[in-house]
């Protein structure tokens, strides 16, 4: 049994999504009163993941629209905010890092980088 493809399934509005969804779990209960009088029934993993992966599609779809609905504003919730790992997300930014103290600056000023023509 092929199953279903992802690639598809992203293809598909909503609404078809739903109602796959509720085919994919009419067919794995028909499939599990099959398995009381057979001693296998091989289909019902197949049927399994294919449900799995009707509900991933569903919930990409969904964070997709709320993470638009953020677009462009100053918070956005955790969930949908780059993982990365904890000290990429505790670094400084690129402002924070070209930011000069006033000592700083007073050094820079008082002692410049000397540039030395050396002959070749």
């Amino acid at each position: 049994m092929a199953g279903l493809n992802a690639k598809e399934l992203r293809a598909k509005s909503e609404q078809e999504l739903e109602a796959e969804l509720i085919e994919q779990k009419k067919k794995l209960a028909q499939l599990k009163v099959q398995k009381l009088t057979k001693a296998s029934v091989p289909e019902i993993k197949a049927v399994r993941k294919d449900i799995a992966r009707v509900l991933t599609v569903i919930n990409l779809q969904k964070r997709d629209a709320v993470r638009e609905s953020y677009a462009g504003k100053e918070h956005i919730p955790k969930q949908l905010r780059e993982k990365k790992t904890r000290a990429l997300r505790r670094a400084l930014t690129a402002e924070e890092k070209s930011h000069e103290t006033v000592r700083q600056r007073n050094r820079r000023v008082a002692f410049p980088r000397r540039l030395y023509a050396v002959k070749a």
